[in-house]
C-alpha cells in the first residue's frame, strides 16, 4: 500500500466535494440506477490515483473542457467554486484532477497525488 503526504483536512474536503457532486449528478436517476464507485490504484509511477465514478448525467464536450474552472457550474444553484478549490488543493499538494465521461453513463473524476517519499503506510 502506498501513502500520500498532505493536509488531511484539505484532502478530505476534496474527496467530499467530488462525492457530493457525483450524488447530485445522479439525483435525477431512478434510485435503482444510481451507482457510485470509489477506487484507488498506483498504476502511474509515483502517483496514487483515486477514481470516483457515478452513473449520473455526465458532461457535454464543452462542459468537460471547463470542469474545475472558477465560477463554472452545471448546477442551477451552484457557485462554481467547489471543483476549482479542489483542483487548487490537489495542485498545491503536487497532484492533479481530471474528469472523463463514462462509456455507458455518468462521469469519472480522477484525483492523483504523488506517493509519499517516506515509503509505504
Amino acid at each position: 500500500m502506498s501513502a500520500v503526504s498532505g493536509d488531511y483536512v484539505q484532502l478530505q474536503q476534496v474527496v467530499i466535494n467530488v462525492v457530493v457532486n457525483a450524488l447530485d449528478a445522479m439525483a435525477a436517476q431512478e434510485p435503482g440506477r444510481r451507482r457510485l464507485h470509489i477506487g484507488s490504484d498506483c498504476r502511474e509511477p509515483h502517483n496514487v490515483r483515486l477514481a470516483i465514478r457515478d452513473s449520473g448525467t455526465g458532461f457535454s464536450a464543452e462542459q468537460l473542457s471547463r470542469v474545475g474552472e472558477p465560477f463554472f457550474t452545471t448546477k442551477p444553484t451552484g457557485m462554481g467554486m467547489g471543483l476549482a478549490i479542489s483542483r487548487s488543493i490537489l495542485e498545491a499538494h503536487g497532484g492533479r484532477m481530471w474528469a472523463e465521461n463514462n462509456a455507458d453513463c455518468g462521469a469519472t473524476f480522477h484525483l492523483a497525488l504523488p506517493v509519499f517519499a517516506g515509503g509505504a503506510a
